[in-house]
Formats: structure tokens, C-alpha cells, sequence
């Protein structure tokens, strides 16, 4: 067998797996929506008492999980070992739902990577697929995500996980305890496992397979269930020309897909690296396309998607190549193209968008597109390096102003940075999928001797993958470009109450705490205030040894949502720190909206004020703004005795800085 008649099975496979999981998740929901629903009396029962469902068996009645369990089994053995599939979740609740193999492991973190804290809407969620040897042979793997679709079952998980035996399973699991649900969350998935052989059999000899589509029934008079399989569903003599074309293309633009976008550069590059030929590839994001969504729902969305790649179908010649690549992504291929030709296109392409006007329920959107372009060349080595590129052009060109063309160079500094800065993305994932992220402390004195009042800020370290500890200067300004602060600053707070918990901050006295920074883009999470009072309460600590600190320019940035998280927090005597206070001296007359505890100077104001008459002055000035504000004052960067004694002749309350201590790893785990 070639290559391509392999890619075309493994494509194949793909959308047999594809078409199996999803009739796994709509026989499901059509049980659960349609069966139960038929005897409100029976579904109140279930869902008022049947919690530990899973190990009722012999109920009269199923529940949707138990359905989806024995549907699984029973579609599998009669699947003539084209395929199986069954139910997972990190969350399991019985032993064979388990992420109980590599792959799985590999998928679950993947998918995780795509959740979100609070979903308002269905998330646009991507099956995660590999194939490789596994029981043996070739098979692909693939895992479908099987969220939270009914409040109700978004309910009856979350009661679930408050049980004293749940607690225990996942503590015996390795698994976080007490998770709380949300619609729309990662849940659970669908597993399926497609041998490559017997793909490769079906194909090639046309006979009949059986593709299962499950329904439902509750027999009139009876109460119990009658599954049935509905077959030859999808016979031989298609499957070739309809999985192919499943495979290859996007159902709602009726565009070539991602696969079929990265088969044609793959040819390119071939034969720009055999022919010294010249090519350009264009990736091309919507903007405001989220506006659309968000105000007029998804199917106006797609509306969108359709008109616009009707708009760039009709400004290409008949040789281009055009794909929608996912979500508002599409891509574009130019043959025989060089720098100067990409340039007009991709500036044609983007007025002809600028120009496209969608008016929704009298809404009316300005849709634009960024542009970035990269020239297949001779240099061009690897179709992952060109589309990477291609990438970092358009984040680029959405960064310098949004509707505008971006075309990749080597020596451009913003580029590299951001190449740089994706770079640390995936090692931030890992390392927090691998406990990798560490917390260390630092203690924060009290300049006076008789003090007794002792605290600790928290900070973070990365440990790379040869043991190598990482500065947060290094990695956190991609977690904050690429929105990634919310998980960081979560694991960071877990880490820290587990610390807490564990009496690992033994010298903190009667009135000592610890000091956790926030980021801005957390306050801006709509649950975050929800999920860190979860966790107060989750590892029992006391709030009135916790100390948050917000960075000055996040305040004023999120006004609305940090005062109202201040205030929730005060209210169970949790402290606030303003921190880097000074560098936007603008904010002043803000400072009366944040009722904080806590004045950290910043310390470029500090390492040099033993010489410098103006940050002298200035440190002063603040010392005494914050004192007649009924505040206490923390000068950071203190690393010398001269600097300590200078800040408490000034009478500053708290010096931190490497004169007190250096900082050290916090060796807990939560």
C-alpha cells in the first residue's frame, strides 16, 4: 500500500470514528431527553436518588450514563471489529471509564487545553486523534469530548463530587477533589478505537459494514428499554467517496479543511525545494468575528463564515487554493507566486472583506481580516515551519491594528519575539499538566524590631524539562499574551492554601499571612471569584491568612470586577496589597475605589534611593499618602543594610527584598 492509499484508510478511519461518536453522544441525549422525559415521575426518581446510579445495575430503569455504557458494548461486538468505543473521563466513576492508556492521558490533556473556566456558550471543541500501534496493530485512537450539556446532569455530577467516597476515589485517583461542573465543561468522552487493517479490508473489498445509530424506547405500558440497531446505514459501495470527502472538507462552507490545506502545502514545498519555484501560503483571521457571535449567536456566525468565503472564493483566480482551517481561520494558497504578487492579493483579500458589511437584527458589523504571508521557497523546509510562520504573520498583523497584511521575514524583531513567546505556550501547558509549575516564598519583614507580624509573598517558578528552574520574567509574558494567566494563577493559589493547610508557614504568628499575586486577566473571569472562594473553602483555610495583591495598572484596567472581588473577599477577612504602586502615578484619585490594606512601593523606586534625591522623595511622599490613608507601606527591592536603615528612618512598615530573604521553593504539594 502507498503513502497516499495509507493517508486516504487513516482518513477514512477518521470519519468512521468521527460518525461513531457522534451517534454515540446523540443516542444519549436522545435517550435521556426523549425516554425519560416520557415519565416525569421516573426521571424526578433517578435524579432525586439514584446519585451512585453507576452501581445500580439491575435499576428498571436506566440512566443516560448506563445506556451510553451498554450501548457502547453492544454496538462494538456488533461492529464485526471495525471499531470500538466506550465512555471515559478523568472524572470516572467506575474503573473501566478510566484514562487508563497513554493516548488517553495524551488526549484528556489536550482537550483540557481547549475547556474553559466559564463557559457562557457551547465551546467549540476539537476531537483529539492519533494513529499508532496499540493491542497490537495500527489503529487510530481517537477521543471525542463528551461535555456538560444539561443542567441536570451538570447537578447531579456536581452533588456526586461532594460525597465523602468520591473525595476519597479521587484522592486514591490522583485527581483534584470536589470539582464543580459548569455547563458546557469537559465531562467525560468518547473513546474509539479504528484498526487501520480492517479499514484497509473494508475498503478495499466493498462489503457491507455497519455504522450503529441508537435510539431509544420506552415500551407503552412497561418500564424498561428496548435498544435496537439500525443497520447498513452507510453501505460499501459509499463509504470510499463519502468518508473521502468527510475527510477533506469543511461541512459548513463546503470548503477544503485543514487536512486537505496542509496535503496542498505539503506539494508545495515539495516542489519549491525540487524546482527553486516560488509559492505563497496566506493564513486569514476575521476580525470581530467574536462580536458576531456573542451578540447574534452561532448561527449567525456561520452565516458569516459562508458570505465571506463566498467574497474571498470570488476574488481568487481558479488555480488558488482556498480552506476554512477552523473557527474564523481560512487559508489560502498561491502557486507560482512571489513576494510582490502576495502582497496585491493578500491587500485585494482584505479590502474585499473591509468592504463586506453583515447587518443582523438590525445589528451592523464591520468585519474585517488579518493577514499573515509567507513564501514557500527553497528554504522551505517542513510544512509545520511555513504554517507556524504563517501563524506568528497574522497574530502580527492583528497586533499592529487588525485588517491589514502581514508577510513573514526572518530578521522581523516582532515576529521573532512572538515565536519566542508561542514557544513558551506549550512548555507552560506541559508543565502544568506535569506539576512542573512551583511555588517559592519570600518572607516580608517588619522594619521594627518589636514587631511581631511576620508574611510571606508567593512567587512562581517554572522547572523546565531538564530540571532547569525558570524565572517568571521568562515565561510569564506568554501566559499573559496567549490568556493562560487564569490557569497559572489557579495553580498558584492551589499550591499555596495547600501550604496553608499543611502548616508549612509555621512562623506567621497570631497576625501573619500570605501575600498571592493576581493577574489582570483573572479578576476579568467571571467565575474566578466563585472558584478561589471553592477553594477557601475546599482546603479549610483561614481567609484572614490570605493577602491578595493586584498590580496597579489591573485595577484600573478592571475597575468594575476587582472592586467587586475585593469586597467579596474582605468579607471573609481576606487582605489586599496594591502592587508596583508608583508607577502609574495617573491612578491616585483611584485609589479611594479599592479599599486595600496594602501599599507595595514599587522597586525601581527603591534599589537606588541611598543616591537618588527624587526617589527619595518620592518613596516618601507615598509613605506618607498611604499612612494618612490609614494604610500600611511594603518598599520592595530592599538588598542592603543602607537601604533598610534609610526606609526606616522614613518609617516604611515592611521591607521585602533579598537583605531579608532570598526566595525559597515551598516544597508542598496540594
Amino acid at each position: 500500500m502507498t503513502t497516499h492509499e495509507q493517508k486516504i484508510i487513516e482518513e477514512q478511519a477518521y470519519g468512521v470514528a468521527d460518525i461513531v461518536a457522534h451517534q454515540a453522544i446523540t443516542g444519549r441525549y436522545f435517550y435521556g431527553k426523549n425516554v425519560l422525559s416520557i415519565s416525569r415521575e421516573i426521571k424526578a426518581k433517578i435524579i432525586k436518588s439514584d446519585k451512585d446510579f453507576h452501581d445500580k445495575v439491575g435499576s428498571n430503569v436506566l440512566t443516560p450514563a448506563q445506556f451510553l455504557k451498554g450501548m457502547a458494548k453492544t454496538a462494538s461486538e456488533a461492529s464485526d471489529g471495525l471499531y470500538k468505543y466506550r465512555a471515559v473521563s478523568k472524572w470516572n466513576i467506575a474503573p473501566d471509564q478510566g484514562l487508563d492508556n497513554e493516548f488517553l492521558r495524551f488526549a484528556w490533556a489536550e482537550l483540557e487545553k481547549q475547556d474553559q473556566l466559564n463557559p457562557t456558550k457551547v465551546i467549540d471543541w476539537k476531537p483529539i486523534f492519533k494513529v499508532q500501534e496499540f493491542e497490537g496493530k495500527d489503529t487510530l485512537l481517537y477521543l471525542r469530548p463528551d461535555p456538560a450539556v444539561a443542567n441536570s446532569c451538570v447537578s447531579c455530577h456536581n452533588i456526586y463530587e461532594q460525597k465523602s467516597e468520591t473525595i476519597e476515589r479521587r484522592i486514591q485517583q490522583n485527581v483534584a477533589p470536589r470539582k464543580v461542573f459548569k455547563q458546557h465543561q469537559l465531562m467525560g468522552g468518547i473513546f474509539v478505537q479504528i484498526p487501520v487493517d480492517k479499514m484497509q479490508q473494508v475498503s478495499a473489498h466493498q462489503s457491507k459494514i455497519v455504522i450503529t445509530m441508537i435510539l431509544g424506547m420506552l415500551t407503552i405500558g412497561l418500564i424498561g428499554l428496548t435498544l435496537f440497531f439500525s443497520r447498513d446505514i452507510i453501505r460499501a459501495r459509499g463509504i470510499r467517496k463519502q468518508l473521502f470527502w468527510q475527510a477533506k472538507h469543511d461541512s459548513l462552507t463546503r470548503l477544503p479543511n485543514r487536512i486537505s490545506f496542509e496535503q496542498k502545502v505539503a506539494l508545495l514545498v515539495e516542489d519549491a525545494v525540487a524546482e527553486d519555484s516560488s509559492h505563497a501560503l496566506f493564513f486569514l483571521d476575521l476580525d470581530q468575528f467574536k462580536l458576531v457571535n456573542d451578540t447574534c449567536g452561532h448561527a449567525a456566525g456561520d452565516e458569516v463564515l459562508c458570505q465571506v468565503s463566498k467574497r474571498l472564493e470570488s476574488s481568487l483566480k481558479q488555480n488558488d487554493f482556498l480552506a476554512r482551517l477552523g473557527g474564523d481561520e481560512f487559508g489560502v494558497l498561491l502557486s507560482n507566486c512571489d513576494a510582490k504578487k502576495a502582497q496585491r492579493v493578500a491587500e485585494r483579500l482584505c479590502k474585499k472583506i473591509k468592504d463586506y458589511k453583515f447587518i443582523k437584527n438590525e445589528h451592523f458589523f464591520d468585519i474585517g481580516v488579518s493577514i499573515g504571508a509567507v513564501i514557500i521557497n527553497q528554504q522551505t523546509h517542513s510544512v509545520e515551519k511555513v504554517m507556524r510562520q504563517a501563524d506568528l504573520a497574522c497574530y502580527a498583523a492583528k497586533d499592529a491594528g487588525k485588517n491589514r497584511v502581514r508577510i513573514y521575514q526572518d530578521s522581523d524583531e516582532a515576529l521573532n519575539q512572538r515565536r519566542g513567546e508561542a514557544s513558551w505556550v506549550s512548555e507552560i501547558l506541559k508543565a502544568l499538566g506535569d506539576g512542573r509549575i512551583v511555588i517559592y516564598s519570600q518572607r516580608i519583614g517588619a522594619m521594627s524590631a518589636t514587631s511581631e507580624h511576620t508574611h510571606h509573598e508567593i512567587l512562581v517558578r517554572l522547572i523546565d524539562q531538564q530540571g532547569e528552574i525558570i524565572c517568571p520574567e521568562k515565561f510569564l509574558p506568554a501566559a499573559e499574551r496567549y490568556q493562560l494567566m487564569p490557569k497559572l494563577d489557579l495553580e498558584i493559589i492551589e499550591q499555596s492554601f495547600a501550604a496553608l493547610q499543611s502548616g508549612y508557614f509555621s512562623d506567621l504568628g497570631e497576625e501573619g499571612f500570605i501575600s498571592i499575586n493576581l493577574s489582570g486577566q483573572s479578576l476579568s473571569v467571571g467565575d474566578f471569584l466563585v472558584t478561589v472562594k471553592a477553594l477557601i473553602s475546599s482546603y479549610k483555610v483561614d481567609p484572614k491568612k490570605i493577602c491578595f495583591e493586584i498590580t496597579e495598572s489591573s485595577a484600573i484596567a478592571n475597575q468594575v470586577r476587582v472592586r467587586e472581588f475585593i469586597l467579596e473577599m474582605r468579607a471573609l477577612n481576606v487582605k489586599f496589597a496594591l502592587d508596583d504602586f508608583g508607577t502609574g502615578l495617573s491612578s491616585l484619585t483611584y485609589l479611594k475605589d479599592f479599599p486595600v490594606d496594602y501599599l507595595k512601593i514599587d522597586g525601581s523606586f527603591i534599589k537606588d534611593i541611598v543616591t537618588d534625591s527624587t526617589d527619595r522623595s518620592l518613596v516618601d511622599a507615598i509613605n506618607q499618602m498611604a499612612h494618612t490613608l490609614g494604610l500600611k507601606t511594603i518598599a520592595e527591592y530592599v538588598e542592603s543594610k543602607e537601604i533598610f536603615n534609610m526606609l526606616d528612618t522614613m518609617k516604611i512598615d515592611y521591607a521585602q527584598g533579598y537583605f531579608i530573604q532570598e526566595p525559597r521553593l515551598v516544597d508542598v504539594k496540594k
